[in-house]
């Protein structure tokens, strides 16, 4: 089942060598992870045949091995989940992922390519093995959620007041994201925002309704299927924005995104 029907129709992600798997530093460079914030919507299961401490799995099905984790980041083919310290696993062991956002989940079998450690336990490197088409783009719109907000970097914040009496600042990416801000020039608080995320915009102020509108410009007319879903595509972008986006502003989207 796809996450959007109506706006973020994009070809099928490419199936190339994936990253987790460690491959020398210009093939890594290669393709991007996109970082996952720990207050992301996006959460994770993974459900796979555990290992006891000689390595030995410790049952014949998985049927019930469920274990909670959290995506570190994800690319085109896979994602790192971070994992509680009591898991065992072993290169190889096969599995499937099971992503969420709200109340849209998504399986995705998948294979571990690499093991580390991290500070709360382990790390898995997941390559997916996925097959059919509609999970495929599925994959990709959370690909595209994950990666529309965390690549955002400030592209320029003026120190005086444009035509309309507003400080602006902008952060923008490689892909069509675009995060603009006015801030009243008396005390340089936020005063409002326009946010492209592909085809779509959202534009709030401070004292007024949230706007959700179609078209890169905004011209094009929003059907409310279309509406609900650029509005849903706000709610789970903003909470994983990048960190070159000030606090200030973060809280004053996510107070629109509820």
């Amino acid at each position: 089942m796809l996450f959007f029907k109506k706006i973020l129709k994009e070809p099928e992600p490419d199936l190339g060598p994936d990253p987790a798997e460690a491959p020398p530093a210009v093939e890594r460079r290669s393709r991007q992870r996109f970082p996952v914030h720990p207050e992301s919507h996006l959460k994770a299961v993974l459900s796979f045949i555990g290992r006891d401490d000689t390595g030995t799995p410790m049952s014949h099905s998985r049927a019930g091995w469920n274990w909670k984790g959290r995506v570190l980041d994800c690319s085109e083919q896979g994602v790192r989940l971070q994992m509680g310290p009591i898991v065992k696993a072993a290169v190889g062991d096969e599995g499937e992922l099971i992503l969420e956002l709200e109340d849209c989940h998504l399986k995705v079998p998948c294979h571990i390519v690499n093991l580390g450690e991290g500070p709360a336990g382990i790390i898995l490197g997941l390559q997916h093995d996925i097959t059919e088409a509609t999970a495929l783009a599925a994959y990709g719109q959370i690909l595209e959620v994950v990666a529309l907000g965390s690549t955002l970097r400030r592209k320029f914040k003026r120190n005086r007041p444009d035509e309309s009496g507003y400080l602006i600042e902008q952060y923008a990416s490689d892909r069509p994201a675009r995060l603009s801000v006015w801030r009243f020039k008396e005390d340089a608080a936020v005063a409002a925002f326009e946010f492209l995320l592909k085809d779509s915009l959202v534009r709030g102020s401070q004292g007024h309704a949230i706007n959700y509108l179609a078209g890169a410009d905004g011209t094009a007319e929003t059907t409310p299927a279309q509406a609900a879903e650029i509005q849903r595509l706000f709610r789970w972008v903003v909470p994983n924005m990048s960190a070159s986006v000030p606090a200030d502003v973060r809280k004053f989207l996510l107070d629109f995104a509820g």
